[in-house]
């Protein structure tokens, strides 16, 4: 990109752009604040009823992402351009989208993708949903539909879009570092701020007194209850956001704890949402002022009502080929699948209940639209004639053949006159029948409700409101296309109505497109390189991934769930190739594969003997074209992924593993069941009682007593915090680095072993101990404190341990008494353990 901005050009430029989609311009606020959320013209102004739309920059301090100025990508102090639109306005995605390509991002260069982000602030007792905005795998936004702040419902519901500047300089500048972003001319970003990076990550990391923060929080809580206590709303909010940081200190100086988080957290929240409140109350009781001066600047408008032109309904005689699409913003992975599987079964049901004849259907879908396609729909409900049982002859008509009220009365509710029933012999009686002759409705007359209907009937685990409808989805709805044969079938769903347009791959064909028919609409999925079919875009991204392992001589074996994923996040699919430096290696191969699958959806590749490569593939979403700037971009990412976890290593590497273990006291296992050390306590004696029944010998006896002991340590290192699937594993890595001998070592992993299905079980005899001393404490302890599974809720994982354990048995052909295992574990429990849960 040519002439590419400066730093402080791209705030202008963000400036100009929403103050001429209607923004007010605000300034950043006075007092630090982890996130432009915090804001009082965010925080407060998404509440109640009055229209609001805002932009500013915020700087936001987050103490425990500084690295001392040497991660590239972590600061503890960053710029956000932050934006609120209140109410949603329809087209919010492509606002923001537009706002990029005024600071000059090409979209056609790029793979801007939007990756589903569910966001919280337990402080603040606010959510939303939304999506992080990816640009060539770099996070560069976060884009939130918010549905409760202060933990009050939202009506409306706002849009909150917040850019991470220094990301997209990065990106237009090319400089992907921190320190050489260009801020004007004459300064650099490391100019400005390199120095602040320094020591405030020193003073957060090293030298915050820990004691005088505690008693800080105290005072500051207490001044926000004197304000609110005074009705001093904003005041209020000041404090809380100086508790806010002051309990980030703590936490990154290590000082905060599991239990006391949540402590520290609820009395945060507390206040939160009294101040919230308050506010509210506040502005009712000024008559919401605001809704009356936007209103007298806002564009009225009625909203089209659609009707069905009877007379094509009734001329349409043969079957016609159906579609119906429902455009949405991006679904997260999972909620397409699970929309694709009821959309499978309720367009069967609905088929059956409207009675209407077709030859196939078919249900395709991308993250952008759920399609079904029914060929040969029938353009009529068929004609019935059914008989319908009535009175017994003798009680129906009288002994003149008069009818009796009985017959009356059957021949009313049915819609006919008395002479129109008849008698006949059934079941070896004389009995008045009703023959009753429906004719069908045309299909244009009963799709409409139906389909609403069917809308209706998808559900998600997390659904969000989005505008004033009030109607829940996964995600927004922004179209909807219903055709049969030529015609639009009209309905009219979340204030949206039907037609005939639909929209095409984002930036290769912005604009809606109108097409005619079914036919029509599938050439036009198929110009955009959109492949609608979930089974064909999985078969091409594996397709296409096998070709790039061939040509650098790689394992070709895939991770199922990784494919299925990235599947449901593209809909035009072209697989590239990226690098990152070998001295990256040098990092467990466990946290390479981790931070590429679960933090970037990247395939790792590996050579046939199983070692690491220096290298991943990606999925683009989009053609082939500027794919060196698209890896380019992906390299930097996870080069810089790969160097914040290198910083966690470090960190955790000044310790050996047992140092870790006595702060496991600050993690919370079960509030009736004590700490993670004391439940690592309980292991390390269930361990002691179970080695005789397992035969071990000597050396093993020893070897296992030291893996218990030291079995949960790595559940507060740096590494594990980060990424917590890698528990047990890291364990075995800085025990090893620890000098623990490798028996103890692998025995660390080995406990959880196995993790999900498909995994391998342990293969030492004290790795089988260990994670079986650990399942029996977890069933016998939550049992005893009445945490049984119930249902399909499982809190715990209790069914799965139980499975595990005896996996794990079956595996090493052990005779062992889990009963007897079980009350060896309750002995050591804090809490009586009934015989009844034993038995259960």
């Amino acid at each position: 990109m040519s002439e590419a901005l400066r730093f402080q050009e791209i705030i202008l430029k963000l400036q100009d752009y929403w103050s001429q989609n209607g923004c007010l311009i605000w300034q950043p606020y006075y007092t630090q604040v982890g996130a432009g959320t915090m804001n009082p013209a965010t925080y407060l102004r998404v509440l109640g009823p009055e229209p609001w739309n805002v932009a500013y920059v915020e700087p936001s301090v987050r103490p425990d992402d500084g690295r001392y100025g040497e991660n590239p990508y972590r600061l503890q102090q960053h710029y956000q351009f932050q934006v609120i639109l209140k109410p949603d306005p329809g087209n919010p995605q492509e606002l923001y989208l537009r706002s990029l390509q005024a600071l000059g991002v090409d979209p056609s260069s790029h793979d801007i993708r939007f990756v589903e982000d569910n966001w919280e602030s337990p402080a603040l007792g606010a959510w939303g949903l939304g999506w992080e905005v990816w640009l060539d795998g770099q996070e560069i936004t976060q884009f939130t539909y918010f549905q409760q702040a202060g933990g009050i419902v939202l009506e409306p519901v706002s849009v909150e879009i917040t850019y991470g500047l220094e990301r997209i300089a990065m990106a237009l500048q090319g400089n992907y570092d921190f320190r050489t972003i260009q801020w004007n001319e004459c300064f650099t970003y490391g100019d400005v701020n390199y120095q602040g990076e320094r020591e405030h990550s020193i003073y957060y990391f090293e030298k915050a007194n820990i004691d005088n923060l505690r008693v800080i929080y105290d005072v500051y809580e207490k001044e926000a209850q004197a304000c609110l206590k005074n009705g001093l709303v904003l005041p209020a909010h000041d404090y809380i956001l100086k508790c806010s940081h002051t309990f980030n200190i703590l936490d990154t100086r290590g000082a905060v704890g599991v239990t006391e988080r949540q402590a520290l957290f609820s009395r945060m929240r507390d206040l939160s949402r009294r101040v919230a409140q308050a506010y509210l109350n506040q502005r009712e009781e000024l008559g919401f002022p605001w809704l009356q001066k936007i209103s007298e600047i806002a564009e009225q408008t009625q909203e089209e009502q659609l009707a069905l032109d009877g007379a094509v309904a009734d001329m349409l005689a043969e079957p016609q080929s159906f579609l119906f699409e429902i455009g949405t913003e991006e679904l997260p992975a999972q909620d397409l699948t699970d929309a694709l599987q009821q959309l499978e079964r309720n367009t069967t049901a609905m088929l059956d209940t409207l009675k209407l004849e077709y030859d196939s259907f078919q249900v395709m879908g991308t993250p952008r639209r759920l399609v079904v396609f029914i060929n040969k729909l029938a353009a009529n409900q068929p004609d019935t004639r059914e008989i319908v049982k009535g009175p017994p002859a003798t009680a129906a008509f009288d002994a003149t053949g008069k009818p009796t009220k009985a017959a009356e009365g059957f021949a009313k509710g049915k819609g006919l006159q008395v002479e129109e029933l008849h008698i006949s012999e059934i079941d070896g009686g004389r009995y008045v029948i009703a023959e009753i002759f429906t004719k069908g409705k045309p299909a244009l007359a009963v799709l409409p409700d139906a389909l609403q209907d069917l809308i209706a009937t998808i559900h998600f685990p997390k659904s969000m409101r989005w505008n004033e409808s009030n109607v829940s989805f996964s995600r927004p709805i922004r179209w909807l296309l219903a055709l049969f044969g030529k015609n639009t079938i009209p309905l009219h769903y979340a204030s949206l109505n039907s037609g005939r347009i639909t929209r095409g791959l984002r930036f290769h064909d912005e604009d809606n497109h109108e097409v005619k028919n079914a036919a029509a609409y599938f050439n036009f999925m198929q110009s955009q390189g959109i492949i609608l079919d979930k089974e064909s875009r999985k078969a091409a991204i594996i397709e296409q991934v096998h070709k790039l392992c061939q040509s650098i001589h790689a394992d070709e074996t895939l991770d199922e769930n990784l494919v299925d994923e990235v599947c449901n996040l593209v809909e035009a699919p072209t697989a590239l190739l990226g690098n990152y430096a070998k001295e990256h290696l040098e990092l467990p191969k466990e946290v390479l594969i981790d931070v590429m699958k679960k933090h970037q959806r990247y395939f790792p590749m590996l050579s046939n003997q199983g070692e690491m490569l220096p290298n991943f593939v990606t999925v683009r979403n989009g053609d082939d074209h500027h794919l060196a700037t698209v890896a380019r971009g992906n390299e930097e990412v996870i080069g810089a992924r790969f160097k914040d976890a290198a910083f966690f290593i470090s960190e955790d590497r000044q310790h050996d593993l047992e140092w870790f273990r006595t702060n496991l006291n600050t993690l919370t296992f079960h509030l009736s069941l004590g700490s993670m050390l004391d439940k690592n306590i309980r292991i390390e004696k269930i361990t002691s009682d179970l080695i005789s029944a397992l035969e071990l010998d000597k050396s093993q006896a020893s070897q296992a007593q030291r893996a218990a002991y030291l079995c949960k340590a790595d559940l507060v290192t740096n590494m594990v915090v980060e990424m917590t699937s890698l528990q047990g594993t890291i364990g075995k890595y800085y025990a090893t680095l620890s000098g623990e001998p490798a028996e103890v070592a692998q025995a660390i992993e080995e406990q959880y072993f196995p993790r999900y299905a498909g995994d391998g079980t342990p293969q030492t005899k004290i790795g089988l101990l260990i994670g079986l001393a650990d399942r029996l404490d977890s069933l016998a302890g939550l049992f005893a404190a009445d945490m049984a599974p119930s249902g399909t809720k499982d809190p715990f994982g209790l069914r799965r341990a139980a499975i595990s354990m005896i996996q794990n048995l079956i595996e090493w052909e052990l005779d062992f008494d889990i009963a007897a295992g079980l009350k060896i574990a309750a002995k050591y429990l804090p809490l009586p353990m009934q015989e009844t849960a034993l038995d259960a």
